[in-house]
């Protein structure tokens, strides 16, 4: 007897009440299996993986497919446009947390666009690393000067008060900046997606502050080894996490400024300032411990959690689920 036979015997079977529905759907599942072996056994490969005209069509208009695409051959791409392979790699990294953040915490970006994210990190790379950092520094220079001491609660403030607060105001000014533009143009960005706002500044950050330190620029003024193995896979694979963490902190802090009223500087000192100075204790703190590693990773750690629970709290406020944690990813 062939299978579409055995087939229309099963559905005779089940309509004269004879089986069941269960015992239906268990018998055709599996004759189905015992024919996909047969076509296995008989035409290989091919039978199995067909190339069906509408499934391809779903596929190439698939936005994961492109994103997933663009993400793995970026480095070469960029190369293709110019753009040296090292340097590729950095902002590759950075684009991968991104997205990671964004799919992994189940992001909500009401009242956001596209615009606002490619905004805030073009405002982070200019003006903001091309002169607001540079102005910082200069204005925080005695606490510049501490972090090559040798005496560690030195080197700790300098890392805190010189390094932290002005790398933390840096990626801090341009999610202020957007969000008050996006008020102006009377939307209103939701707390989550002024989180990723801080999350995509401090990606932007990391991945051209790295570019610096992988330029002549870093070997030669700052003395940075980048072509140290420790020193390139650290900046690659941690700062980029490290950097977003930290600054979805203060935005997260930003944000709450933003949906519960006026966006005045009094509002931005006494709200997000003490979040600000959090990101740079947990930012110093870290650059000073990076001798340690055992210690940077408690860091860092502690700087996730903050993360996880600034985001929490920003899916309660706007009515959001906190299910994501309990997905499992592998």
């Amino acid at each position: 007897m062939k299978a579409d036979e055995i087939l229309a015997e099963y559905e005779r079977l089940l309509e004269a009440g004879v089986i069941s529905e269960e015992e239906f759907q268990r018998q055709t599942s599996r004759l189905k299996e015992q024919l996909r072996v047969r076509r296995l056994e008989e035409r290989g490969v091919g039978s199995i993986l067909q190339v069906d005209p509408s499934l391809l069509a779903q596929i190439v208009t698939s936005q994961v497919f492109w994103v997933v695409l663009v993400l793995a051959m970026m480095p070469l791409l960029m190369t293709a446009v110019g753009i040296p392979a090292q340097q590729g790699m950095i902002l590759y990294f950075a684009l991968l947390w991104f997205f990671l953040f964004l799919r992994l915490f189940r992001l909500d970006l009401r009242g956001a666009s596209p615009f606002d994210y490619s905004l805030v990190m073009g405002l982070v790379i200019m003006p903001g690393l091309a002169a607001i950092l540079p102005a910082l520094r200069w204005l925080a220079n005695p606490f510049y000067r501490l972090v090559d001491t040798p005496l560690i609660a030195a080197r700790w403030i300098g890392f805190v008060f010189g390094v932290g607060i002005s790398e933390e105001l840096t990626k801090m000014l341009p999610v202020i900046l957007v969000v008050a533009l996006s008020r102006r143009a009377g939307r209103r960005l939701g707390l989550q997606a002024t989180v990723m706002l801080g999350i995509a500044s401090g990606l932007a950050f990391a991945g051209f502050e790295n570019i610096l330190y992988s330029e002549w620029f870093g070997a030669r003024i700052l003395g940075v080894a980048f072509t140290r193995q420790d020193v390139v896979l650290s900046r690659l694979l941690m700062t980029p996490f490290l950097h977003a963490s930290w600054a979805a902190l203060t935005a997260f802090a930003v944000g709450l400024v933003a949906v519960t009223g006026r966006m005045g500087l009094g509002r931005l000192l006494r709200i997000a300032g003490p979040t600000l100075v959090l990101a740079a204790v947990l930012h110093g703190s870290y650059d000073t411990l990076a001798v340690a590693p055992v210690l940077a990773v408690l860091v860092g750690g502690i700087s996730y959690l903050l993360v996880v629970l600034a985001i929490l709290a920003a899916k309660r406020w706007e009515g959001g689920s906190a299910g994501f944690l309990n997905e499992r990813v592998l």
